[in-house]
């Protein structure tokens, strides 16, 4: 219940932020929705919320190993099917994959897939994959044409992503990029279909860049946020 209030508060705190316009936002605001994921430093910096100076200092003091944020994103095990009824299983899974949760009884549902389904070209050929969970079977037949491989919201993958079961249940669509099996960006409520090549490429590249530095021992720090 703790983890569900959190969620809300920070929903109600990225709508604020977009609520304010032209008044800038309290700098208290700006950071809490930046570690909850709903605004990246980027933004803040481009909408003029942030100077400089404390974007730099916010990504040093937020910077953590690229291991550990692998680590506590990481997916569990699980074992489920496809919604022809196909076995798949995480280690099918492609190393960077864009993970979607559908609802299709929502109205929101088919604009999210149908960006999906646009950006899919670029995501593929930046070298990524969309993993699409349908959490509702109840309109399955929306998914019949997909381009990229559907799953079934069962009890095994419920477990292996408990960790961020607010984000997947307590949004009717959202989505994260996954890295070598585990969540590791913000999560997004909405998809930019011609946004997600671009993403593709950034996260393919920041995989060979953690790979290239797990094997030379190195300790590379990512920013949260």
């Amino acid at each position: 219940m703790k983890r569900l209030t959190a969620f809300f508060l920070a929903a109600v705190c990225a709508l604020s932020l977009a609520a304010c316009g032209s008044q800038k936002p309290s700098l208290d605001e700006v950071e809490k929705a930046i570690s909850e994921g709903n605004v990246t430093v980027e933004d803040a910096l481009e909408k003029g919320w942030v100077t400089q100076e404390w974007a730099d200092e916010y990504r040093a003091q937020n910077a953590v190993p690229a291991g550990n944020k692998l680590e506590a994103g990481m997916i569990g095990d699980f074992t489920t099917t496809t919604v022809s009824g196909d076995s798949f299983t995480k280690d099918q899974m492609e190393d960077i994959t864009y993970f979607a949760f559908l609802d299709p009884t929502t109205p929101e549902a088919e604009t999210f897939y149908q960006a999906l389904v646009d950006g899919y070209d670029g995501v593929k050929e930046n070298g990524a994959e969309i993993l699409v969970c349908v959490k509702n079977d109840a309109e399955s037949e929306l998914f019949a044409e997909a381009p990229f491989t559907v799953i079934n919201y069962n009890d095994s993958l419920k477990a292996a992503t408990e960790t961020y079961t607010d984000m997947i249940e307590g949004l009717p669509n959202s989505a994260s990029w996954c890295v070598n099996g585990a969540f590791y960006s913000a999560w997004a409520s909405a998809v930019d279909a011609e946004g997600l090549a671009g993403s593709a490429s950034a996260y393919v590249e920041m995989k060979q860049e953690i790979d290239s530095d797990a094997g030379s021992g190195a300790d590379k720090a990512v920013i949260m946020g």
